[in-house]
């Protein structure tokens, strides 16, 4: 039987992107070993299986590993998986290659929100936390959207977003000049630059609803995110409300970073890296592919940084946020070499 032309072709790409995929996971399978065997004291890989089932390790090390690392490594995965594939969803629906959560305002709105509470000692209990911080990235992901209605190109939008969270920033800024406890505002510049340290199952169960809520309801909505890939013409003659339903997504994306936010802080770069590393994997313009991509590559990214947060200094710790900036900053160099960046391939 005579195959058509390319075939062979597409079958190797087939290959090749399922062997990149395999290596992801199995990358992030030995990273989250690294990164549990890297708590304080530290713990053998090959001790973990007896002492996670409470079979082998003394008391300390059961304590460290299960009370500390175990809650750490969950969201260093569910912050990551968020960040990763809130970018994804505003490059896709918003059409625009530069667009992460820390551009679009919301990572900003929701440290403004976070840092009103910590800072201001706002009345405000601790689980309704990731509530006041979707409000905030919400309303920073609005006044950006407002303001760069009439950008004319990608860039122009991503320099109003700039702007804009240059502007947040400063009223945070603000708000350390009037917190009267150095120790606050220590507790506000760890949390600013992104930190997973002393992390514990309570700030996990504050996030994880948020996450696995918003995580499956991208990935069913991502049809409707391929048809907010055309033009707006196309989208009417559709009969799908293209700002409607750009605000749902925007709405979404605000909702998994702000719950992240609410207890690591605004942790930078990931957003807007994973898209583009999962791009060159899935090569198709498919958010039903791109969507589940970028939540594993931005879940893989974060564990990586976490992992390094622990040991480049050791027995110190950098803030996570650092550690992101210093893995992700020079992949995005790189890609912006590329002849064509932008949003499909």
């Amino acid at each position: 039987m005579i195959k058509p032309p390319g075939a062979a072709a597409a079958t190797g790409w087939s290959w090749l992107r399922l062997i990149a995929v395999g290596a992801i996971l199995a990358a992030l399978a030995v990273l989250a070993v690294v990164h549990l065997s890297t708590v304080e004291p530290r713990v053998a890989p090959g001790q973990l299986p007896g002492i996670l089932l409470g079979e082998s390790g003394d008391r300390i090390e059961r304590l460290v590993v299960r009370e500390l690392g175990l809650p750490r490594l969950i969201l260093a995965l569910l912050a990551g998986a968020a960040l990763g594939l809130s970018g994804a969803i505003l490059q896709v629906v918003l059409r625009n290659p530069l667009a992460s959560p820390g551009l679009l305002g919301v990572s900003a709105g929701a440290s403004l929100a976070m840092a009103i509470i910590l800072l201001l000692n706002a009345p405000v209990l601790f689980a309704l936390h990731p509530v006041v911080a979707l409000a905030g990235g919400l309303g920073g992901a609005l006044i950006v959207l407002a303001a760069s209605r009439g950008a004319r190109t990608p860039v122009e939008a991503a320099l109003t977003g700039v702007a804009v969270a240059a502007l947040l920033n400063g009223i945070i800024l603000a708000i350390i000049g009037l917190a009267a406890s150095s120790g606050a505002v220590r507790v506000l510049f760890l949390f600013t630059v992104g930190n997973l340290s002393g992390r514990t199952w309570d700030h996990v169960r504050l996030v994880w609803p948020w996450v696995l809520v918003g995580i499956p309801a991208a990935f069913l909505l991502a049809r409707g995110a391929n048809v907010l890939q055309l033009d707006e013409d196309v989208t009417s003659s559709l009969g799908m409300p293209a700002r409607r339903m750009r605000g749902v997504f925007v709405a979404l994306a605000a909702l998994l970073v702000g719950s992240i936010v609410a207890v690591a802080g605004p942790i930078a770069w990931v957003g807007l890296l994973t898209p583009h590393i999962a791009r060159l994997i899935v090569v198709r313009p498919d958010a039903r592919l791109l969507f589940p991509a970028a939540t594993v590559i931005g879940a893989l990214l974060l564990v990586a940084s976490d992992v390094l947060a622990k040991v480049v200094i050791y027995p110190g710790e950098l803030p996570v946020g650092l550690c992101t900036t210093l893995l992700a900053a020079p992949m995005i160099l790189v890609l912006l070499r590329r002849p064509n960046l932008r949003l499909t391939r």
